[in-house]
């Protein structure tokens, strides 16, 4: 009988002193930096070129002006995939309109090799 009361004061009070310890947890937040919580230090991000979007688009742009009969270029990125859609002149036969897909699949595909171009053409 006394034993059992032993343990269950000895019990007890292991119980209450657990308790009694003070929390000197606090609360952290992170940086409002985008990364949350994780540290800059691996240079390899996993989008390799999501910076460049903007730039590339330009660019494009810039490297279709000079072939004959494109309206606008319109440009989609999906990863590593490059999807142009070129509008181009109505009346066109459709060799020219081969032609034209054709060199600015090749223009585009020599100036960045690191997407997958994909060219298609409409009216």
């Amino acid at each position: 009988m006394w034993k059992l009361l032993w343990i269950g004061l000895f019990g007890a009070a292991i119980m209450l002193g657990g308790c009694a310890k003070q929390a000197s947890d606090k609360a952290q937040s992170y940086q409002n930096d985008g990364y949350l919580g994780y540290s800059n230090s691996n240079p390899n991000l996993l989008n390799r070129s999501g910076t460049l979007y903007e730039k590339d688009i330009q660019f494009m742009g810039q490297l279709l002006e000079p072939v004959k009969g494109i309206r606008k270029t319109e440009v989609g990125f999906n990863g590593d995939d490059a999807n142009v859609t070129l509008r181009i002149n109505r009346g066109l036969s459709d060799a020219d309109r081969e032609r034209i897909r054709a060199e600015a699949q090749s223009i585009l595909q020599s100036n960045f090799p690191r997407y997958d171009v994909h060219v298609k053409v409409r009216s």
